[in-house]
C-alpha cells in the first residue's frame, strides 16, 4: 500500500503539474527582435533536454531546468518563466527534493501573483497543495488545492474558457487522493468515478485511467465491496499492459494479490505477488521487490514452507540492504544538489540583493548630483535673470532717457529752424526798409543824411552772416554730422552741405523757401539733384531717413 501510493502520489503529482501548465513554446519564441527569438530557442532547447532526461537522469533534468528558468528571468517572458519553473517542480518532486520543488512553486505563485494572474496563481495553489498532501499535510493541502481550483474556474467563467479535460481528470484524481488519505471515502469514491469517467476510452489520458481505476480498486478492497474491487483493479490491470510500464504493472499484480488476501483467496494471492516480483526485478524497483517479496515470506510461512519462505526473507532482506544503501547513497546526493541549489538560489538572491543596494546608492549619488548641480543652476539661472532684469531696465531706462533726448534734439531742430527762418524773415523786412529809405526823395538834406545813415547801420546788421551763425549754432548741436557725411560724400557743394542740414532738421520744402528765399521748383530741383548726389534715386529711404544715421 506505502509503494503504491508512494508511485502513484509522485506520479500524479507529475502528470498534474505537466497538464496544468503546458504551453505552446512556439509561439511564445516569435517575438520581433531576433536576439530574443534566438534566446527563447535555447530555453525550449533547455526545458526539452529536461523533459528527455526526467526518468533517466533527474539531476541533470532539473539542472537543465533550472538553467532554462535563468534564462527565461533575465528574458522576462512570463510563458517560458512558468514552463521553466513547472520542469524544476516535476523533476524535483520525482527526486523527492521538496525543498527545492517548494522554492520553485513559490516563484510560479510569486510570478503569478505580479502578473494578476487568477488563473496561473491558482495553479500555483493547487500545486502548492499537492506538494503538501505528498508531506502528509492532508488538511492544508485540502484548503490549498481547493482554493487554487476555485481561481482557476472563476477565471474560466469570467474568461468564457472551458477547463480543459486533461486538467479536470487529473483534478478529480488529486481530489481523490486527499479525501482517501482523509478517509473521506464517499468524496474519494466521487471524484475518482467523475475522473475515470471522462478518461474512460481515451488512449490520451490512459495512464491517468488506469491510475483512477487502481485506486477505485484499493478504496474498494478497504470498504470490503469485493466485486466492485476486483472489476477496477482488473481493468487498471489491462490498461498498464497496454502502457507497457513494468514497474506500474508490477503495483498492479501487488494491488490485486492485497485484494486476494484480503478475501483469503491464497492461490490467487501467491500468483499475483510472483507475477508482480517478476516485473519489478526486471524494473529493478528495489521498493517492489521489498515488499512484494515481505508478503511471499508471510505467505509461505503461514503455509509451513520454510525453504522458499527463508528464499523469500533473504529476498527482501537483500532488497531492504540494497535499498538501505541506495537510498543512503542517493539521499546524501539528494541533500548535497538540494543544497546546492539552494545555496545558489542564495547567492544570486544575495548579488541580486548586492546589485540592487549598489544601485541604489548609485542612483542616490546621481541624484545628489543631479540635485546639486541643479539647485546651482537654477540660482545661477535666478542671478542670470536678475541681471538681465537689471540690464533690461537700465536699456528701458537709457531708451526712455535717449528718446527724451530725440524729443529733445527734435525741439531744438524746430527751435533753430525757426530762429533761422526768423533770422531770414528779419533780414528780409530790414532790407525792405532799407530799399524804401533808398528810395525815398527829400528836400531835406539833413533828413536824408541821417536815413541814408540809419540805412548803412542797418545794412552793417545785415553783415553778420545770419547764414554763418546758422550753420555754427547746427554744428554745435551735430556735431559729427558734416564730418561724417564729407567722408561719405566729399564733393557736396556749400549750398548741397546747406540744404543737407535743412533736411536733416526734417524741414519741408515751404520751410526752405521761406529761408533760403528761392522758389518751390527751385527747392524740388535742388533736393531731386541731392538725391542723385547721394546715390537714393533708386532707392525707397527718403532723404531724411538717410540723413538720420548721420
Amino acid at each position: 500500500m506505502k509503494v503504491f501510493f508512494g508511485t502513484i502520489i509522485c506520479t500524479l503529482l507529475i502528470s498534474f503539474i505537466l497538464a496544468c501548465n503546458e504551453h505552446k513554446t512556439m509561439e511564445v519564441g516569435l517575438h520581433s527582435s531576433h536576439v530574443k527569438t534566438h534566446d527563447s530557442l535555447l530555453i525550449v532547447r533547455q526545458l526539452n533536454l529536461s523533459k528527455k532526461n526526467l526518468l533517466k537522469n533527474y539531476s541533470l533534468s532539473i539542472s537543465k531546468a533550472i538553467e532554462a528558468s535563468k534564462m527565461a528571468e533575465k528574458l522576462g517572458i512570463p510563458e517560458l518563466q512558468y514552463q521553466s519553473y513547472t520542469e524544476v517542480i516535476r523533476g524535483a518532486m520525482f527526486a523527492g527534493l521538496y525543498d527545492v520543488g517548494a522554492l520553485y512553486m513559490n516563484k510560479y505563485l510569486d510570478l503569478a501573483e505580479l502578473e494578476n494572474n487568477e488563473k496561473m496563481i491558482g495553479r500555483a495553489t493547487a500545486n502548492l497543495g499537492l506538494l503538501h498532501m505528498f508531506l502528509g499535510d492532508l488538511n492544508q493541502a485540502d484548503s490549498l488545492f481547493n482554493k487554487g481550483l476555485t481561481l482557476v474556474q472563476h477565471y474560466a467563467k469570467e474568461h468564457h474558457e472551458e477547463v480543459s479535460l486533461e486538467d479536470q481528470i487529473n483534478t478529480f484524481l488529486d481530489l481523490g487522493h486527499i479525501y482517501l488519505g482523509k478517509k473521506q471515502i464517499d468524496k474519494a469514491e466521487k471524484f475518482y468515478l467523475k475522473g475515470l469517467s471522462l478518461s474512460r476510452n481515451k488512449m490520451e489520458f490512459q495512464l491517468v485511467s488506469a491510475q483512477l481505476a487502481q485506486s477505485l480498486g484499493i478504496l474498494y478492497t478497504q470498504q470490503n465491496q469485493k466485486e466492485k474491487a476486483k472489476a477496477y483493479l482488473d481493468l487498471a490491470l489491462s490498461q498498464q499492459k497496454l502502457l507497457n510500464n513494468h514497474s506500474m504493472i508490477s503495483s498492479c499484480y501487488m494491488s490485486l494479490g492485497e485484494f486476494s488476501d484480503k478475501f483469503n483467496l491464497e492461490g490467487e494471492s501467491l500468483i499475483y505477488y510472483q507475477k508482480g516480483l517478476a516485473l519489478a526485478q526486471k524494473s529493478e524497483s528495489v521498493e517492489l521487490i521489498s515488499s512484494i517479496s515481505d508478503r511471499l515470506y508471510e505467505i509461505f510461512q503461514k503455509q509451513g514452507n520454510p525453504s522458499l519462505a527463508l528464499k523469500y526473507l533473504k529476498m527482501n532482506l537483500d532488497a531492504k540492504a540494497k535499498m538501505k544503501s541506495e537510498q543512503a547513497k542517493e539521499s546524501l546526493f539528494r541533500k548535497s544538489f538540494a543544497r546546492n541549489i539552494i545555496k545558489n538560489e542564495e547567492a544570486e538572491k544575495l548579488k541580486e540583493k548586492k546589485t540592487k543596494i549598489v544601485l541604489g546608492l548609485f542612483l542616490f549619488f546621481i541624484s545628489m548630483i543631479f540635485i546639486h548641480y541643479f539647485r546651482k543652476y537654477w540660482k545661477s539661472n535666478r542671478e542670470l535673470k536678475a541681471i538681465q532684469q537689471r540690464n533690461q531696465e537700465k536699456i528701458d531706462k537709457s531708451q526712455e532717457e535717449n528718446s527724451k533726448l530725440y524729443e529733445d534734439l527734435a525741439v531744438v531742430n524746430k527751435q533753430m529752424a525757426s530762429s533761422a527762418l526768423h533770422a531770414i524773415q528779419k533780414e528780409q523786412s530790414l532790407n525792405q526798409i532799407v530799399n524804401r529809405i533808398k528810395s525815398t526823395k527829400s528836400e531835406n538834406s539833413d533828413s536824408v543824411h541821417l536815413l541814408k545813415s540809419i540805412s548803412k547801420d542797418i545794412e552793417k546788421v545785415n553783415s553778420t552772416k545770419n547764414w554763418e551763425e546758422f550753420e555754427i549754432r547746427f554744428i554745435e548741436i551735430h556735431s559729427h554730422f558734416f564730418p561724417k557725411l564729407l567722408e561719405v560724400h566729399p564733393n557736396l557743394s556749400y549750398n548741397e552741405r546747406r540744404l543737407c542740414a535743412f533736411l536733416k532738421l526734417d524741414m519741408s520744402t515751404k520751410e526752405i523757401t521761406n529761408l533760403t528765399g528761392q522758389s518751390l521748383r527751385a527747392v524740388e530741383l535742388a533736393r531731386i539733384r541731392l538725391r542723385k548726389k547721394l546715390n537714393l534715386t533708386n532707392s525707397d529711404t527718403t532723404i531724411f531717413q538717410y540723413l538720420s544715421d548721420f
